[in-house]
């Protein structure tokens, strides 16, 4: 745990890696397009679930 002191904490914080505005920008497009694609995919699974379900007799 020598890492556990002032000096040790201090030598941690230079070894972050902070992305770029760059890295930040093209990871944000990367996170909010699997989240639209799952979105899609989540509202499309569950309108051809009810319909099958109406087909079936089943819900209203």
């Amino acid at each position: 745990m020598s890492w556990f002191t002032i000096a040790g904490i201090k030598e941690e914080i230079r070894k972050i890696h902070w992305p770029s505005r760059k890295e930040l920008s093209s990871n944000t497009v990367i996170a909010i397009s699997f989240i639209l694609f799952f979105v899609v995919y989540f509202l499309f699974t569950e309108i051809v679930s009810i319909e099958a379900l109406k087909l079936l007799g089943i819900g209203g």
